[in-house]
């Protein structure tokens, strides 16, 4: 009988269905088949007894012959399903088999013991129950994929995204006829993209991105192709034109050369996105062709030319990304982009006047022209591109900055009928001048307002306080003037405040951070401000950067900012600050500051060890999570240079002392600062020697000890410092040979100039025997030194104590064995001696 349950239930069913239906017919009519030969369908062991009448029967031949192939059916139905299923299973074996899986998903899960179609990432179609989909994404699985992959006959849908897959894709993925889904990205697979993959004859969706692919294909099927992130080079091949069912094209992050002018045969592209390649040339005019275009993205390249004009064809427009590339001419007509959201054409070479056409953008979102030389005015006295964008009312990113060709002044409108949906402007480093309008205050949803490098003046809008939701205010590098009446404390998510180069007076507001808020940059360089520093601003847990360089504040040194947990630039340079810095310091205080600059103040007394002991992110890298880059400006290596300032470990530390008065020596503590990359302690008081421990300094580039009363000789272990580029010991008091190798060869007379006890290369002074002794005993090290002196005191030991037993032995001939022994030892080297001279 069969074992198979099913087959088993049919023939049951099919037995009864001919006994039923024997006495009921009486004519053959169906002369096609015979009954028997029919009946020899199946197995001999198995025939169905007929009954006696059965050849009287006409109208149950059609039935019984659907029902015995309907049978027939179900038998190699069954016996197939069996075999492919487990093919499908075997495959799938094959590839647990070949990868490294580190949560344990499949480890357990993919077994024998269980139905496959419950396997996890696995789905089998509901009518033939074979595998139509594989989901592996997001598994941490590392290793590769087999050729077995390929025995997966009816799979339609492949994800692997986002694991550690590596090296090429078999040949046998040819085989899964079926796919129209493959996505393979974020994973390490290289090698050419198989050009198989165009003959898969239903592949509409393929991702290839953030892996290591080179090479193109084509498949004319295809509706989706993602490889961004790979190494694909060249220009784009014509053949590209032939993908005529193409919806989206990302190829960003390659490095792709060009794009054929066949790229305009794409009708049907409504992504197409080429940024961060290696574009070069014109842009073809051909774009223009692709009327269903929705988003076009080809920022960071090296495009020139003109934008062509054939992009105002593009009227399903809706984000036009070109920023940083090197396009110029004037802007082209955006009139009929009516459907335009975000326009990005920053970092270019623009010109000419900006077309107060923009204005009929009026679902425009996103607006960046900055970095630019484009020209236009602000003012509303008459028609000018900013009043025109009142239309734009969903306007919430504006972008004007670096164009110096940009005039005017703010007008009273903004925040009344003009930018009431803004939440960024940008407008540094234009031509901008007049007084900051009061009505701004009324942008009560802005979040960055920045208006730095610009000529504006007065006094700053106390309707600034209406900004709750402000993040970034930046109003640096102006000619405002008065005392700064605002309260940054009513600011609650304020982050970043720079008012430096100003021309600000009186002192810093004492609520200035009157309870804790998100504030992590303040800067008041630059302007006329005077007094103390305000104590509230221990409140500003968040501070990262504090700035007051080139004021007139007149205060102790604040050891209590110490406190901020947070801090890494103090910078106070060039004020009136004085007294000692030997304040009783607990050591959990200053400990993740990686710039302190005193310099150019009035401070006094000793250097001391508890202050460069708490400096602790000087000592080791600490990597932190978290997101911010600020810029500040500190003077290293002679030039005021500007450096980045992040969250997670530094970028760049250093610590200027100079131009006060502290005096006594230097702690040998400074030697441990290992992170420390400039050292300025010149213009002071010092007096002692120079610290051995500085040649533990290995990352210093900057060395300035110069203008102080530093004694003894160049440490030798100064010359492991390999990066030094910045070398001045100028007028100290120092003596002996200058060490020589590595940098020091590369230093010249004014690093060591005024130190009349110097001597040796680059100076003319040369070393005299004594010091040139004393250069090399130091060369060679303390213990090599030690072991010299030994060897000389051992031998001068010996020379006396030889010459006194000799005394003793030939004056009283004892003892007699060693007087016979010398005797014989002198006879016969007198012996040889003559025999020498005879011969």
């Amino acid at each position: 009988m069969y074992n198979d349950p099913i087959l088993l239930c049919f023939y049951n069913i099919l037995q009864s269905f001919i006994f039923l239906h024997a006495n009921t017919i009486k004519t053959l009519e169906c002369t096609h088949s015979s009954p028997s030969s029919i009946i020899q369908r199946f197995p001999s062991d198995h025939k169905i007894p007929l009954p006696q009448n059965f050849m009287g029967n006409a109208r149950f031949i059609p039935a019984l012959t659907v029902a015995v192939l309907l049978l027939n059916f179900v038998v190699s139905f069954s016996t197939k399903i069996t075999t492919n299923i487990s093919t499908d299973q075997s495959a799938l074996l094959a590839l647990k088999a070949h990868v490294i899986d580190r949560q344990n998903l499949l480890t357990t899960n993919w077994s024998s013991a269980f139905n496959i179609c419950k396997w996890i990432g696995v789905t089998c179609g509901s009518r033939h129950r074979r595998v139509i989909a594989l989901d592996l994404s997001n598994m941490s699985l590392s290793g590769i994929v087999p050729p077995h992959i390929g025995n997966l006959s009816s799979l339609t849908w492949l994800n692997m995204r986002n694991n550690n897959f590596h090296g090429s894709l078999p040949v046998q993925l040819v085989n899964l006829h079926r796919l129209k889904y493959i996505r393979l990205s974020f994973n390490s697979f290289f090698g050419e993209i198989p050009p198989w993959f165009g003959s898969f004859p239903r592949l509409q969706y393929l991702s290839l991105s953030y892996n290591n692919f080179i090479g193109l294909f084509e498949c004319k099927e295809l509706q989706d192709i993602d490889l961004a992130d790979n190494s694909l080079e060249g220009i784009l091949p014509k053949e590209i034109g032939n993908l005529t069912m193409l919806n989206t094209l990302h190829l960003h992050n390659n490095m792709i050369e060009g794009i054929p002018e066949q790229i305009g045969d794409l009708l049907n592209l409504e992504t197409f996105g080429l940024s961060s390649n290696q574009l070069k040339g014109h842009l073809p005019s051909s774009i223009g062709n692709l009327t269903c275009l929705r988003i076009l993205k080809l920022y960071n390249n090296s495009l020139t030319g003109i934008i062509p004009h054939q992009i105002g064809n593009l009227v399903n427009l809706e984000i036009f990304n070109i920023h940083s590339n090197m396009l110029k001419g004037h802007l082209p007509s955006f009139n009929n982009l009516t459907r335009l959201r975000t326009l990005r054409l920053f970092n270019n070479s623009l010109t000419g006047d900006i077309p107060i056409t923009l204005g009929n953008l009026r679902d425009l979102q996103v607006l960046d022209i900055s970095d630019n030389d484009l020209s236009g005015t602000l003012s509303s006295s008459k028609i000018s591109f900013l009043s025109s964008l009142a239309n734009c009312t969903d306007l919430s990113f504006l972008s004007l900055g670096r164009n110096p060709s940009i005039s005017g002044y703010l007008p009273s409108s903004m925040g009344n009928d003009l930018l009431v949906s803004l939440q960024y402007f940008y407008a540094w480093s234009c031509n901008i001048s007049g007084n900051i309008p009061g009505e701004i205050g009324n942008l009560t949803d802005l979040v960055v307002l920045d208006l730095s490098d610009n000529n504006l003046v007065g006094s700053i809008p106390t309707t600034l306080t209406r900004l709750k939701h402000i993040q970034w205010l930046d109003l640096s590098s102006n000619f405002l003037s008065g005392p700064l009446q605002i309260e940054i404390g009513n600011w609650n998510v304020v982050e970043y405040v720079d008012f430096s180069g100003n021309h600000f007076s009186g002192a810093i507001p004492d609520k200035v951070c009157d309870r804790n808020n998100d504030l992590r940059y303040l800067a008041f360089s630059g302007n006329l401000l005077a007094g103390i520093l305000p104590r509230s601003l221990i409140n500003c847990g968040e501070l990262v950067v504090f700035n007051v360089v080139d004021n007139k504040l007149s205060d102790t040194f604040p050891h209590w900012l110490g406190m901020l947990p947070k801090l890494r630039v103090l910078i106070l340079r060039s004020n009136r600050f004085h007294g000692s810095i030997q304040s009783s310091i607990p050591t959990s205080f200053f400990s993740k500051l990686q710039i302190i600059d005193l310099s150019h103040n009035h401070f006094t007394g000793l250097l001391t060890t508890q202050f460069f002991q708490n400096l602790k992110a000087l000592k080791k890298v600490e990597y932190r999570n978290g997101s911010y880059w600020y810029n500040v400006n500190v003077t290293v290596k002679g030039l005021e240079l500007e450096f980045p300032i992040t969250v997670r470990k530094p970028i760049f530390t250093t610590i200027d002392l100079s131009m006060n008065g502290f005096h006594g020596e230097i702690p040998e503590v400074v030697g441990e600062l290992s992170l420390l990359q400039a050292l300025n302690l010149s213009h002071n008081n010092l007096i002692g020697p120079i610290p051995p421990s500085f040649g533990n300094l290995v990352a210093v580039e900057s060395l300035d000890l110069s203008f102080n009363k530093l004694t003894g000789k160049i440490p030798s272990q100064l010359t492991n410092l390999t990066f030094l580029a910045v070398l001045k010991f100028q007028n100290n008091n120092l003596v002996g040979p200058i060490p020589h190798g590595k940098q020091f060869d590369t230093f010249d007379n004014d690093s060591y100039r005024g130190n009349w006890g110097l001597c040796g290369f680059p100076l003319s002074k040369q070393c005299s025997n004594d010091e040139r002794l004393a250069k090399d005993e130091e060369g060679n090290g303390n213990g090599i030194a030690f072991i010299w002196k030994v060897a000389v005191m051992g031998y001068g030991c010996g020379m006396v104590l030889g010459i006194s037993m000799a005394y003793i032995v030939f004056t009283t001939g004892k003892p007699q064995w060693l007087v016979r022994m010398i005797e014989k030892d002198l006879q016969n080297k007198v012996s040889s001696w003559f025999q020498k001279k005879r011969n």
